[in-house]
Formats: C-alpha cells, sequence, structure tokens
C-alpha cells in the first residue's frame, strides 16, 4: 500500500509555486494571507510548492483539495489567522456519514503533503465546535480538526509538523490506504492523528510529540461530536510512536463499538488485523466503547460493545505510576471500581497478543493496578456515569510472551490480570456486567486456572 500511494504520488508532474501567485496576495493586520494564491495554486496545478522562507503564510478559510495533488512544503510555515473557526485543509470530496453511511459514487484519490509545519493561532484547546469546523454552520457536527480528509484513498502525509491545534490535528475516515510517516507535534492541545471508521490499510510511522490527548486514536466508534464516519477499521500497522513525558494524557484510544444510524440500521466498528509495535510515554491503551456520560437513572446513548480480532502489542514499555483517568476511585483503589491497567479492555476481542512488554507497576501504592483487565468500567462523579457498568466483554485468546514487571521476567500472571464483574454496581438495576478471558497462554505456555485467570 505505502509502495502504491509514494508511485501514485510520483506520477505527478505539473508543477508551481505558490509565490506565482502572490498577486493574489492580500494584506490584513500587518499579515499576508495566501489563502486565495493556495486555492488558486491546487486547481490549476498538480504539485504546489510552497517555498521555503523565515516569515510565515497565512491561510484566513478553508482550502479544498481535488485529486492528484501533492502540496510540498519542506521549510515552510502556515499558520492560520487568529479567530478562524474552520478548518484549514480537506478533500472536495469530504462527506458526511453521521446519518447513513456514505455512497461510494464519487472519491478523491492521490493526495499528498510533503514536509511543512502547519499550525493555528492558539495557546490552549478550543473546544469541539469553536476550532476546527468544516463550514460556519458546522454542518458536519462531527469535524474538529486541522486537515480533515474521507471519502478517498491514496492519502501521504510526510515529513509534517503540526502547532497549536485546539482541536485534532488530523481527522479521517472513510479513507482507504492511508500512509502517515514522521509525523510531529509541537504543543497542539486535542488528539494527533484521529482515525475514524470504515478505515482499510492505514500505515503510522514515526509519529512523535506533544498532544494534549491521543497521540493516535483509532476509534470505528466514536462520539457524533467527534466523528463523521462509522464503521470498521482494518489492516493497521502503528510503529515507532513516541509521546512526549510533558502531554497531558498519555493514552492511546481504540475504540470499537456498535452504531446506529437515523434509520435503525447497525454496524459493528470493528478493529481487525492491527499491530502497535516500538511504542513509548503512553500509559494506558483504551481498548472499549464508551458513550458520553450520562444522568443515573437515564438511558445512555444508543450502542454497544463491539468487536475486535487480530491484534498485536509488541515492544512498549509502560509506566504505570498513577491511573490514567484520575478519579477517586481508581487513587484510593475502591476493591470493586478501582482496578485500572496498561491495558483497559472492553470489546469482544478474538485473539490478542503481548509480546516484549515491558511494565512498571506499584502495587505497593495501587494494589488494583495490572497489566490488563477485561470487563465494564464505573465511576459515578456529580451524579453522573462516566463509563458504561451494564457492559459486558471478553477475550477469546490472549497469549503473552516476553513480558517482564518491574525489571524481572514473567512466569506467571499472579496479580496481572484481572476480570472485572459489577452486580448492579450504580443500584439502578442497570450496572450489571462482568469480563471474561478464555484461553491464555504465556511464553507459549497454555495457563489452567479458574476462568483461566490467576487469583
Amino acid at each position: 500500500m505505502r509502495a502504491r500511494n509514494y508511485a501514485l504520488a510520483s506520477g505527478l508532474t505539473d508543477r508551481a509555486e505558490l509565490t506565482d501567485y502572490s498577486g493574489l496576495v492580500r494584506l490584513e493586520n500587518r499579515l499576508e494571507i495566501w489563502s486565495d494564491a493556495l486555492q488558486s495554486a491546487l486547481d490549476e496545478h498538480e504539485i504546489v510548492v510552497i517555498p521555503a522562507r523565515e516569515k510565515p503564510y497565512y491561510i484566513d478559510r478553508q482550502i479544498v483539495i481535488g485529486s492528484n495533488r501533492r502540496i510540498e512544503a519542506a521549510g515552510a510555515t502556515v499558520i492560520q489567522t487568529p479567530g478562524c473557526e474552520l478548518l484549514m485543509l480537506r478533500n472536495s470530496t469530504a462527506a458526511n456519514g453521521t446519518h447513513a453511511p456514505i455512497g461510494k459514487a464519487e472519491r478523491n484519490c492521490n493526495i499528498s503533503i510533503i514536509g511543512g509545519h502547519f499550525e493555528e493561532s492558539r495557546r490552549s484547546r478550543a473546544g469541539y465546535g469553536t476550532s476546527g469546523k468544516f463550514d460556519p454552520e458546522r454542518s458536519f457536527y462531527g469535524v474538529s480538526t486541522l486537515f480533515f480528509f474521507n471519502n478517498m484513498e491514496n492519502l501521504t502525509l510526510e515529513g509534517v509538523t503540526f502547532a497549536h491545534t485546539g482541536g485534532f490535528a488530523v481527522q479521517i475516515g472513510d479513507i482507504t490506504d492511508a500512509v502517515f510517516e514522521r509525523i510531529r507535534f509541537e504543543e497542539c492541545y486535542a488528539d494527533g492523528i484521529h482515525v475514524n471508521g470504515n478505515t482499510k490499510n492505514l500505515l503510522c510511522r514515526d509519529i512523535k510529540g506533544q498532544v494534549g490527548d491521543d497521540l493516535v486514536a483509532l476509534n470505528a466508534y466514536d462520539w457524533q461530536n467527534s466523528s463523521v464516519d462509522f464503521g470498521p477499521i482494518s489492516t493497521v500497522l502503528c510503529d515507532d510512536l513516541e509521546l512526549s513525558p510533558d502531554s497531558r494524557y498519555k493514552a492511546i484510544r481504540i475504540e470499537p463499538g456498535r452504531y446506529y444510524y437515523d434509520d435503525g440500521s447497525e454496524v459493528d466498528c470493528s478493529l481487525t488485523d492491527a499491530i502497535f509495535r516500538n511504542i513509548r510515554g503512553i500509559r494506558t491503551f483504551k481498548l472499549y466503547y464508551q458513550t458520553p456520560r450520562y444522568k443515573l437513572g437515564s438511558a445512555p446513548e444508543r450502542g454497544g460493545v463491539g468487536s475486535a480480532d487480530n491484534l498485536f502489542f509488541e515492544d512498549i514499555v509502560v509506566d504505570l505510576c498513577s491511573p490514567i483517568d484520575e478519579f477517586d476511585d481508581y487513587l484510593n483503589s475502591d476493591p470493586i471500581r478501582g482496578s485500572f491497567a496498561a491495558f483497559e479492555l472492553g470489546a469482544n476481542i478474538g485473539f490478542l497478543s503481548l509480546e516484549n512488554i515491558e511494565l512498571t507497576l506499584y502495587k505497593d501504592k495501587y494494589p488494583f493496578s495490572y497489566l490488563l483487565c477485561c470487563g465494564p468500567k464505573s465511576i459515578v462523579s456529580d451524579g453522573n456515569e462516566i463509563f458504561d457498568p451494564y457492559l459486558s466483554s471478553r477475550i477469546e485468546r490472549l497469549d503473552l510472551a516476553s513480558v517482564s514487571v518491574n525489571g524481572k521476567r514473567v512466569d506467571n500472571l499472579d496479580g496481572l490480570l484481572r476480570e472485572i464483574e459489577f452486580d448492579d454496581v450504580d443500584g439502578d438495576g442497570h450496572s450489571t456486567a462482568a469480563g471474561r478471558i478464555g484461553e491464555v497462554c504465556l511464553d507459549g505456555t497454555p495457563i489452567m486456572t479458574k476462568n483461566n485467570i490467576p487469583t
């Protein structure tokens, strides 16, 4: 897939420099606004080179990119003007899959962005509906990003740096063949690369930097304020990911789930055939369905547990120095609600492999901290349930190999795995569920215990 993307991009030949369109530049508030110049260059040429220079190029509106286009911006800085609420770059066939699946009649292909420093004029997270909107009316309610690409194929971003993004840096979905390589984040305030459903063939390699939320999120299911693409994600390689130590939230969200369209039809937003390899700086991998918080006694958003299969986590270092979500039940080690782990699972998973995992636990301070938990979660805050304690889930087979805890190679799983069970934990008649782990193998040897889980 990567070779195919690069072959398509290298086949483009019609080239122009952005400065060829300098006659369309206007001066506002002492800033050079290049929006009209960039849009015209992309409309008329396959390749647009944004020349390197010290002075930034300012953009004050959305730029739309058609098929068979490449932007080359090494050494250039492109900044969104202060107060701009729209996203910066999107593809021309972008579509809204919130209410019904997106048809495949018209899809862009072969868009690449090579090099460049792209940023917003913000210094904090803006919040959904404030920045990164698709249009002033927010007709694509779930879009909140600087770059947005969906309903297309053959997307490549290489050597790109993002800074000060008030929403996601990049949001994609309903996409086939997407490559992200050598991507850097500097003081970004939400997710770095936010991947939504109906995505097939995804490479995320050498992704590093500072973000306010997930470095890479694979949200096949998502809340409606965070996605317009719902469905499966398949065939994924995430390799060489590193979150900076000063990042606020040290997690990677992987979210299967079941989504319902307006007509009541349902889709399993699953994740299959995915490798997560050589990852540093992440404290928790959150692989569970979660609705928006809801008042106790009221119904949560309609949905359900999703599925996953053939998931491989390799060469990962986790320092579980504290719970990723610092609620009192976790901090104070509540025996019912207080379990947390490096891998928190709440999906129906066929096969899951953990190999070459280096974990540091602090059992003296957090006795209910684990390598892996499976099952429901529950936290009540101000009369709201944060999670979904009514949802059961299971893993059919869990393989572990070369796992070390606190510097010692693991030869048994005592105190490392937990199946979580709730019996009406919220007292509302809607909070009973359990997690189950089926076959467990450690370094090739089957582990036989009650429910295959050491007590």
